[in-house]
Protein backbone atom coordinates (compact mmCIF):
# COMPACT_ATOMS: atom_id res chain seq x y z
CA UNK A 1 0.00 0.00 0.00
CA UNK A 2 2.86 2.38 0.84
CA UNK A 3 4.51 1.79 -2.56
CA UNK A 4 1.18 2.33 -4.34
CA UNK A 5 0.59 5.55 -2.40
CA UNK A 6 4.08 6.85 -3.24
CA UNK A 7 3.57 6.09 -6.93
CA UNK A 8 0.32 8.05 -6.89
CA UNK A 9 2.09 11.02 -5.32
CA UNK A 10 4.86 11.00 -7.96
CA UNK A 11 2.31 10.84 -10.81
CA UNK A 12 0.15 13.55 -9.25
CA UNK A 13 3.16 15.84 -8.78
CA UNK A 14 4.17 15.30 -12.42
CA UNK A 15 0.70 16.25 -13.66
CA UNK A 16 0.59 19.36 -11.48
CA UNK A 17 3.98 20.52 -12.80
CA UNK A 18 2.93 19.95 -16.41
CA UNK A 19 -0.41 21.75 -16.02
CA UNK A 20 1.22 24.64 -14.20
CA UNK A 21 3.80 25.31 -16.89
CA UNK A 22 1.26 24.83 -19.64
CA UNK A 23 -1.01 27.42 -18.03
CA UNK A 24 1.66 30.12 -17.92
CA UNK A 25 3.02 29.51 -21.43
CA UNK A 26 1.38 29.30 -24.82
CA UNK A 27 2.52 26.29 -26.77
CA UNK A 28 2.60 27.61 -30.32
CA UNK A 29 4.57 26.54 -33.37
CA UNK A 30 7.76 28.58 -33.69
CA UNK A 31 7.71 30.97 -36.62
CA UNK A 32 11.45 30.48 -37.03
CA UNK A 33 11.02 26.84 -38.02
CA UNK A 34 9.75 27.76 -41.47
CA UNK A 35 13.01 29.63 -42.12
CA UNK A 36 15.14 26.58 -41.26
CA UNK A 37 16.53 24.41 -44.03
CA UNK A 38 16.79 20.64 -43.88
CA UNK A 39 20.22 20.86 -45.50
CA UNK A 40 21.30 23.97 -43.61
CA UNK A 41 23.35 22.18 -40.94
CA UNK A 42 23.17 22.18 -37.12
CA UNK A 43 24.39 25.79 -36.82
CA UNK A 44 20.86 27.08 -37.53
CA UNK A 45 19.43 25.25 -34.48
CA UNK A 46 19.78 25.19 -30.70
CA UNK A 47 21.46 21.87 -29.84
CA UNK A 48 22.37 22.11 -26.11
CA UNK A 49 19.97 21.57 -23.22
CA UNK A 50 20.11 21.39 -19.42
CA UNK A 51 17.65 19.28 -17.42
CA UNK A 52 16.67 18.69 -13.80
CA UNK A 53 14.66 15.70 -12.56
CA UNK A 54 13.29 14.10 -9.41
CA UNK A 55 11.56 10.77 -8.85
CA UNK A 56 11.53 7.37 -7.15
CA UNK A 57 14.28 4.73 -6.99
CA UNK A 58 13.50 1.03 -6.50
CA UNK A 59 15.82 -2.01 -6.06
CA UNK A 60 14.18 -3.83 -8.99
CA UNK A 61 13.45 -3.37 -12.70
CA UNK A 62 10.75 -4.35 -15.17
CA UNK A 63 13.30 -6.70 -16.74
CA UNK A 64 13.33 -8.77 -13.56
CA UNK A 65 16.47 -10.31 -12.08
CA UNK A 66 17.54 -11.87 -8.80
CA UNK A 67 16.32 -10.08 -5.65
CA UNK A 68 18.42 -10.49 -2.50
CA UNK A 69 15.62 -9.08 -0.32
CA UNK A 70 11.94 -10.02 -0.42
CA UNK A 71 10.64 -6.46 0.03
CA UNK A 72 11.98 -3.45 -1.86
CA UNK A 73 11.19 0.16 -0.96
CA UNK A 74 10.60 3.26 -3.03
CA UNK A 75 12.95 6.11 -2.16
CA UNK A 76 13.71 9.62 -3.36
CA UNK A 77 16.10 10.09 -6.28
CA UNK A 78 17.20 13.19 -8.15
CA UNK A 79 19.57 14.25 -10.91
CA UNK A 80 20.55 16.59 -13.70
CA UNK A 81 21.48 16.13 -17.34
CA UNK A 82 23.32 17.94 -20.12
CA UNK A 83 22.48 16.93 -23.67
CA UNK A 84 24.00 17.68 -27.08
CA UNK A 85 21.61 17.01 -29.96
CA UNK A 86 23.60 15.78 -32.97
CA UNK A 87 20.57 15.26 -35.21
CA UNK A 88 16.79 15.39 -34.95
CA UNK A 89 16.76 11.69 -34.08
CA UNK A 90 19.94 11.29 -31.98
CA UNK A 91 21.80 13.02 -29.16
CA UNK A 92 24.37 12.38 -26.42
CA UNK A 93 23.37 12.91 -22.78
CA UNK A 94 25.61 13.22 -19.72
CA UNK A 95 23.71 12.53 -16.51
CA UNK A 96 24.44 12.90 -12.80
CA UNK A 97 22.24 11.41 -10.08
CA UNK A 98 21.95 10.39 -6.44
CA UNK A 99 19.42 8.73 -4.15
CA UNK A 100 18.84 5.77 -1.86
CA UNK A 101 17.93 2.07 -2.10
CA UNK A 102 16.51 -0.07 0.72
CA UNK A 103 14.76 -3.37 1.43
CA UNK A 104 13.90 -5.84 4.18
CA UNK A 105 13.42 -9.55 4.97
CA UNK A 106 16.67 -10.45 3.30
CA UNK A 107 18.43 -13.74 2.82
CA UNK A 108 21.72 -14.73 4.40
CA UNK A 109 20.63 -13.79 7.92
CA UNK A 110 20.19 -10.07 7.21
CA UNK A 111 16.89 -8.37 8.10
CA UNK A 112 17.26 -5.14 6.15
CA UNK A 113 19.64 -2.90 4.26
CA UNK A 114 19.92 0.75 3.25
CA UNK A 115 22.24 1.83 0.46
CA UNK A 116 23.19 5.43 -0.23
CA UNK A 117 23.75 6.13 -3.93
CA UNK A 118 26.21 8.94 -3.32
CA UNK A 119 26.66 9.62 -7.04
CA UNK A 120 26.03 8.17 -10.47
CA UNK A 121 27.59 9.54 -13.65
CA UNK A 122 26.69 8.22 -17.08
CA UNK A 123 26.99 8.98 -20.80
CA UNK A 124 24.11 7.72 -22.97
CA UNK A 125 22.99 7.81 -26.56
CA UNK A 126 19.39 9.08 -26.84
CA UNK A 127 17.29 8.12 -29.88
CA UNK A 128 14.03 9.82 -30.85
CA UNK A 129 11.98 6.81 -31.98
CA UNK A 130 8.52 8.27 -32.60
CA UNK A 131 6.26 11.29 -32.36
CA UNK A 132 2.45 11.54 -32.42
CA UNK A 133 2.32 14.75 -34.47
CA UNK A 134 4.66 14.13 -37.42
CA UNK A 135 2.67 16.47 -39.72
CA UNK A 136 3.59 19.58 -37.70
CA UNK A 137 6.51 21.77 -38.67
CA UNK A 138 7.64 21.37 -35.06
CA UNK A 139 6.70 18.40 -32.86
CA UNK A 140 5.21 18.81 -29.40
CA UNK A 141 5.62 15.19 -28.17
CA UNK A 142 8.67 12.94 -28.61
CA UNK A 143 9.24 9.35 -27.45
CA UNK A 144 12.80 8.30 -26.64
CA UNK A 145 14.99 5.29 -25.86
CA UNK A 146 18.48 5.51 -24.43
CA UNK A 147 21.39 3.32 -23.36
CA UNK A 148 24.90 4.01 -22.19
CA UNK A 149 27.65 3.44 -19.64
CA UNK A 150 28.10 4.82 -16.14
CA UNK A 151 29.92 4.72 -12.80
CA UNK A 152 28.19 4.58 -9.40
CA UNK A 153 29.55 5.31 -5.94
CA UNK A 154 27.63 3.85 -2.98
CA UNK A 155 27.79 2.67 0.62
CA UNK A 156 25.45 0.35 2.52
CA UNK A 157 24.22 -0.21 6.07
CA UNK A 158 23.13 -3.72 7.08
CA UNK A 159 20.77 -4.80 9.88
CA UNK A 160 21.55 -8.42 10.80
CA UNK A 161 19.40 -11.17 12.31
CA UNK A 162 20.07 -9.79 15.83
CA UNK A 163 18.67 -6.42 14.73
CA UNK A 164 22.11 -4.82 14.98
CA UNK A 165 22.85 -2.22 12.29
CA UNK A 166 26.37 -1.85 10.85
CA UNK A 167 27.35 1.05 8.61
CA UNK A 168 30.14 0.12 6.17
CA UNK A 169 30.80 3.64 4.94
CA UNK A 170 34.55 4.32 4.79
CA UNK A 171 35.60 0.65 4.58
CA UNK A 172 35.82 0.14 0.80
CA UNK A 173 38.62 -0.31 -1.69
CA UNK A 174 41.80 -2.38 -1.51
CA UNK A 175 42.97 -0.32 1.46
CA UNK A 176 39.63 -0.59 3.26
CA UNK A 177 39.57 3.16 3.85
CA UNK A 178 37.65 4.52 0.87
CA UNK A 179 34.42 6.33 1.65
CA UNK A 180 32.37 4.65 -1.11
CA UNK A 181 32.50 1.50 -3.19
CA UNK A 182 32.57 2.17 -6.92
CA UNK A 183 31.36 0.02 -9.82
CA UNK A 184 30.29 0.50 -13.43
CA UNK A 185 26.73 0.06 -14.65
CA UNK A 186 24.66 0.05 -17.84
CA UNK A 187 21.61 2.40 -17.94
CA UNK A 188 18.76 1.49 -20.32
CA UNK A 189 15.69 3.72 -20.42
CA UNK A 190 12.48 4.91 -22.03
CA UNK A 191 11.08 8.42 -21.95
CA UNK A 192 8.64 10.97 -23.30
CA UNK A 193 9.11 14.71 -23.82
CA UNK A 194 6.28 17.25 -23.92
CA UNK A 195 6.92 20.68 -25.37
CA UNK A 196 5.79 23.39 -22.95
CA UNK A 197 7.35 26.34 -24.78
CA UNK A 198 10.11 27.02 -27.28
CA UNK A 199 12.57 26.98 -24.37
CA UNK A 200 11.12 24.41 -21.94
CA UNK A 201 9.91 20.82 -22.13
CA UNK A 202 8.47 18.48 -19.50
CA UNK A 203 10.12 15.04 -19.31
CA UNK A 204 8.96 11.65 -18.03
CA UNK A 205 11.40 8.75 -17.85
CA UNK A 206 12.01 5.22 -16.65
CA UNK A 207 15.60 3.92 -16.46
CA UNK A 208 16.84 0.45 -15.56
CA UNK A 209 20.39 0.36 -14.19
CA UNK A 210 22.33 -2.91 -14.38
CA UNK A 211 25.43 -2.73 -12.19
CA UNK A 212 28.45 -5.00 -12.45
CA UNK A 213 28.35 -6.27 -8.86
CA UNK A 214 26.14 -8.10 -6.35
CA UNK A 215 27.21 -5.98 -3.38
CA UNK A 216 25.06 -2.86 -3.78
CA UNK A 217 22.73 -4.14 -1.05
CA UNK A 218 25.59 -5.62 1.01
CA UNK A 219 24.26 -9.17 0.53
CA UNK A 220 25.80 -11.65 -1.90
CA UNK A 221 23.47 -13.95 -3.86
CA UNK A 222 23.56 -15.41 -7.39
CA UNK A 223 23.21 -12.67 -10.02
CA UNK A 224 24.17 -8.99 -10.05
CA UNK A 225 22.07 -6.25 -8.46
CA UNK A 226 20.04 -3.66 -10.36
CA UNK A 227 17.78 -0.72 -9.66
CA UNK A 228 15.31 1.50 -11.49
CA UNK A 229 14.60 5.23 -11.49
CA UNK A 230 11.20 6.68 -12.44
CA UNK A 231 11.44 10.42 -12.89
CA UNK A 232 9.77 13.65 -13.93
CA UNK A 233 11.59 16.86 -14.72
CA UNK A 234 12.10 20.01 -16.75
CA UNK A 235 14.60 20.56 -19.54
CA UNK A 236 15.75 23.97 -20.76
CA UNK A 237 17.04 24.62 -24.27
CA UNK A 238 20.23 26.71 -24.40
CA UNK A 239 21.30 29.06 -27.17
CA UNK A 240 20.04 31.95 -29.31
CA UNK A 241 16.34 32.68 -28.97
CA UNK A 242 16.03 33.28 -32.72
CA UNK A 243 16.95 29.65 -33.49
CA UNK A 244 14.55 26.69 -33.24
CA UNK A 245 15.44 23.67 -31.07
CA UNK A 246 16.73 20.71 -33.09
CA UNK A 247 14.81 18.33 -30.76
CA UNK A 248 11.46 19.52 -32.04
CA UNK A 249 12.18 20.12 -35.72
CA UNK A 250 10.37 17.76 -38.08
CA UNK A 251 12.77 17.01 -40.98
CA UNK A 252 10.01 15.56 -43.19
CA UNK A 253 7.91 18.72 -42.93
CA UNK A 254 10.96 20.92 -43.50
CA UNK A 255 11.96 18.89 -46.55
CA UNK A 256 8.46 19.32 -47.99
CA UNK A 257 8.61 23.08 -47.40
CA UNK A 258 12.06 23.31 -48.97
CA UNK A 259 11.10 21.32 -52.06
CA UNK A 260 7.93 23.41 -52.49
CA UNK A 261 9.80 26.71 -51.94
CA UNK A 262 8.93 28.94 -54.95
CA UNK A 263 12.37 30.58 -54.81
CA UNK A 264 14.03 27.19 -55.04
CA UNK A 265 11.80 26.22 -57.96
CA UNK A 266 12.70 29.44 -59.80
CA UNK A 267 16.40 28.74 -59.24
CA UNK A 268 15.92 25.21 -60.56
CA UNK A 269 14.14 26.47 -63.68
CA UNK A 270 16.91 29.04 -64.26
CA UNK A 271 19.52 26.30 -63.88
CA UNK A 272 17.69 24.10 -66.39
CA UNK A 273 17.61 27.01 -68.84
CA UNK A 274 21.35 27.60 -68.48
CA UNK A 275 22.03 23.89 -69.04
CA UNK A 276 19.89 23.95 -72.18
CA UNK A 277 21.77 26.99 -73.44
CA UNK A 278 25.13 25.33 -72.82
CA UNK A 279 23.99 22.14 -74.57
CA UNK A 280 22.86 24.16 -77.59
CA UNK A 281 26.18 26.00 -77.68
Amino acid sequence: YMIYSTCKKVVALSIVILLGFTAVTTAQEATTSSASKIFGGRAQYRTWSLGFNVGATAPSTLAGGVKDYAEGDLNLGYGLSVRKQLAHSFGLEFGLGAGKLSGSNGTGGNLAYETKLAYTASLSGVVNVATVDFLRRENVVNFLVKAGYGIAGYSYKITNALNVATDYKGTYGASGTKKYAQDNFIPVGLGAKFKVSNRVNFDLGYTMNFINTDKVDGTVAPGNDNWSYTSAGLEFSLGAKSKPNLDWVNPLALMYDELKDPTLRKELEALKQRVSTLEAA
